[in-house]
């Protein structure tokens, strides 16, 4: 690996979140955080919903992801993914509203999938506040 910048690109189904050169993306999989720089070995991985940090120009730059999946070439990084938002673009009482709605709902669930529904939107939730929370130090734990 080396520090030369690669071409990144951040996909979602609404919109072609990102596109540009960056010197490093770091992110989660199931199997923990991976760091990718520029002639990184090619490899496909799954995504966990979460933040993404996008390294460009000496400046950090932080999403908030949904579940999906990215391919690595060795100078080409794809990210396909449910949702993508920036940090400094989420509104943080609405996030926190979003998780005490679905921490309500979840203890009145009914069925399967009302509960598979209101985990994904706990998930969603808790991604928007970390990211905002890496962009800002607003909110602690």
């Amino acid at each position: 690996m080396d520090s030369t910048p690669f071409f990144l690109r951040i996909l979602s189904p609404e919109k072609k979140f990102f596109e540009g050169n960056v010197e490093e993306v770091i992110f989660t999989t199931p199997e923990g955080s991976i760091g990718i720089m520029g002639g990184h070995a090619p490899m496909i991985a799954a995504v966990c919903e979460g933040v993404i940090e996008v390294y460009s120009d000496g400046e950090r730059k932080i999403v908030a992801v949904g579940q999906g999946f990215c391919e690595i070439t060795y100078h080409i990084g794809e990210f396909y993914l449910d949702t993508a938002e920036w940090a400094d673009e989420i509104d943080i009482v609405r996030a926190k509203d979003a998780l005490d709605r679905a921490n309500h709902r979840i203890h009145s669930i009914q069925s399967r999938q009302e509960y598979l529904r209101t985990q994904a939107s706990m998930s969603r939730a808790l991604a928007r506040l970390k990211a905002a929370e890496s962009m800002s130090g607003q909110l602690r734990r």
